[in-house]
């Protein structure tokens, strides 16, 4: 059960990642892990997602993305949480990333979604929220 504390940087991650306009704290580096790591793990090889190199993946955009499709809103948004579930599983279970406080796989999975099922959210941003709820093992 997640405490008032997590609750509340949960609905904040969410709040921020829903705001119009874009996320705050984007920042496109192949130093920052949260940048290298969402690149990897959406990319071809792992999640079948994208097919760019490194620099070309900051602008693209989520409705890019292979999963992406115009006709089903529905379905898009399960599949952005399936996809965020994902990805918040690959970077603790497979890259060694921890939440950071007051955070929890429940809010990595929210704010991950939120953005990833916005057509105009790019993957700078949506590095940005994974920056935001889990910390890396080289930061």
């Amino acid at each position: 059960m997640p405490t008032k504390k997590e609750t509340t940087a949960a609905a904040k991650a969410i709040k921020d990642a829903a705001a119009p306009g874009p996320v705050a704290n984007c920042v496109w580096s192949n130093n920052n892990s949260a940048c290298t790591n969402t690149w990897f793990c959406l990319s071809k090889d792992i999640m079948g997602q994208h097919d760019v190199d490194f620099d070309t993946a900051e602008t693209l955009k989520m409705s890019e993305l292979a999963f992406w499709s115009d006709l089903a809103e529905d379905t898009r948004k399960v599949e952005a949480r399936a996809i965020a579930d994902m990805l918040t599983k690959l970077f603790v279970n497979m890259v060694g990333a921890e939440y950071e406080d007051g955070h929890n796989y429940a809010s990595a999975v929210e704010a991950m979604g939120t953005i990833l099922a916005d057509e105009d959210k790019t993957m700078c941003e949506l590095a940005a929220v994974v920056d935001e709820q889990h910390h890396f093992l080289t930061e």
